[in-house]
């Protein structure tokens, strides 16, 4: 008995020819609005394909010959008959397909699935569905509303800006801050990945860096096997470990238990992290939610594209990217984008509210510092590196915002200085017909 050669998938997407018969893996079928979204959970891959895609994979499976699905994918008043042989190369290319004939496709390597980058991966196959089910969901609700209840019933625990500095001094606070806000923000993402464990999908949480900063990874694409509602409990896990936590802090600073202090600046914390997830621009869990319930599958870009083309002539590449944008998308980015632009709205309130006033007061003490202490002392010194570790990548923030904003504006002038050229030349054109 003689084992079939194993070549890598690269390489065996050109191999397919309409005889190929193409052996799948055990792929996942879920529909997704106007779309199915097929993927390899072993992997953690996932597509969405329209539904002529979705038919021709079907048949594919069945083992059929490329040149067969062609035809039988292809309507009768069709122009041309659909590509079912680029079709099952881009499925080779997905590392969805096991052999083509009788040559077995090595697996995708490593380094092409999963979150990218080296450091402590967390992937728990433990399940916990007592702590991530309906129960739990219903909690974190209660939690929510409880919140709501005492900031409004009790003006002492209100929020401000300035209760992230409790400690002596602000660089003090601001150590304590960056060492409360990782562990919190690690255990958001755990409890992402445990609630979708919960469910059977396989995630995975990484620990890793960008530059000098530490970094959290979530791989959640398996929830794509899943129905859209049952996606909803692991997406918004994250959440309800922030609103819990901000409930018990809350709680305790009402009845006067614990440093008040420092539960007042885990507050701001934390409703720091529920407000950065109503910024849907950004992708947010939020986001993630409303994509899995409405049925889409690119609404963040064909939202983007609509907004540009309300203020601004789009390019052909942006104009053809619309165009070719799933129904459902379109149909639901219509009243969405004044959801994505209330995002923005709520970032600004944001910026006024919190940043703003955190910055100037960090910037206030440590011009005081500066000044009012020599070089000898620590308070010199202490303020110095405050200034430079936390005010400076601020204003590198702007910088790079500003330096943004003429790039857009460069690009936005280039094409209309060549517009008079085109249009003379469409004429030319048009008068040698």
């Amino acid at each position: 008995m003689t084992t079939p050669a194993v070549t890598a998938p690269a390489l065996d997407a050109d191999l397919v020819s309409p005889s190929s018969v193409l052996r799948l893996h055990d792929l996942t079928t879920t529909a997704q609005g106007d779309r199915v979204v097929v993927g390899h959970p072993a992997t953690g891959r996932f597509v969405a394909l329209p539904a002529v895609g979705a038919q021709a994979l079907a048949l594919l499976a069945e083992g059929r010959t490329v040149a067969d699905v062609e035809r039988a994918v292809t309507p009768p008043d069709a122009p041309e008959p659909v590509d079912v042989v680029s079709f099952a190369r881009s499925l080779v290319r997905l590392g969805f397909v096991a052999a083509v004939d009788e040559s077995a496709v090595a697996a995708p390597p490593p380094g092409d699935v999963g979150p990218a980058g080296t450091g402590w991966a967390v992937a728990p196959r433990i399940r916990l569905p007592w702590l991530f089910g309906r129960t739990a969901g219903v909690l974190a609700a209660l939690a929510t509303l409880a919140s709501v209840v005492l900031v409004t019933a009790v003006p002492r625990v209100r929020p401000h800006a300035l209760d992230l500095f409790f400690l002596a001094s602000p660089a003090q606070s601001i150590a304590a801050v960056v060492v409360v806000t990782y562990v919190l923000a690690g255990v958001h993402e755990l409890a992402h990945v445990l609630a979708a464990a919960a469910l059977g999908v396989p995630a995975r949480l990484r620990v890793t860096r960008r530059t000098y900063f530490l970094t959290f990874e979530t791989n959640l694409t398996g929830l794509w096997a899943l129905p859209p509602r049952r996606r909803v409990g692991p997406l918004l896990a994250g959440m309800g470990f922030d609103a819990s936590v901000l409930c018990a802090a809350l709680a305790l600073r009402t009845a006067g238990v614990g440093p008040d202090a420092f539960l007042a600046a885990v507050v701001m914390i934390e409703l720091t992290a529920i407000v950065v997830q109503l910024f849907v621009f950004l992708r947010s869990d939020v986001y993630a939610v409303m994509t899995a319930l409405l049925g889409c599958t690119s609404l963040d870009r064909t939202t983007r594209l609509m907004l540009r083309r309300t203020v601004r002539r789009l390019s052909p590449e942006q104009a053809a990217a619309l165009a070719a944008a799933p129904a459902r998308d379109l149909a639901v980015a219509r009243w969405y984008r004044w959801v994505h632009v209330s995002g923005y709205a709520l970032a600004a309130a944001f910026f006024v509210a919190v940043f703003l006033p955190s910055t100037w007061f960090m910037l206030r003490w440590v011009v005081e510092s500066v000044v009012v202490h020599g070089p000898s002392t620590w308070a010199f010194w202490e303020a110095l590196l405050l200034g430079i570790v936390v005010l400076s990548p601020r204003a590198v923030t702007g910088v790079v915002a500003l330096r943004d904003l003429r790039a857009r504006r460069a690009r936005a002038v280039t094409p209309a200085r060549g517009r008079p050229a085109r249009r003379r030349a469409r004429r030319a054109a048009a008068a040698t017909r």
